[in-house]
């Protein structure tokens, strides 16, 4: 049996940071990039041209979908013997 003391790339707590680093600089420059484009085709009307407002729908679609996905926990899930209990 082999042990793996080493981490993989992903779990090395300096590239974690590196991640995170990324993702936060690509969101800042995608919320910037508000300001040089105009969505030709709006959906919500004058809404859309708050500024940002791409970014925080996503945000908030987000958060709802986490929130809803927690209600459909609570209705749909079982026990965790649920199906060692059938036997």
């Amino acid at each position: 049996m082999t042990q793996h003391d080493d981490p993989s790339w992903f779990e090395r707590p300096a590239n974690i940071r590196w991640m995170i680093r990324g993702l936060v600089l690509v969101c800042v420059a995608l919320v910037l990039a508000d300001l040089f484009y105009e969505n030709p085709h709006p959906h919500f009307g004058k809404l859309e041209t708050f500024f940002g407002f791409q970014a925080w729908f996503g945000f908030v679609a987000f958060v709802v979908v986490v929130f809803l996905g927690r209600i459909l926990r609570l209705l749909i899930s079982k026990p965790e013997d649920y199906y060692e209990r059938r036997r």
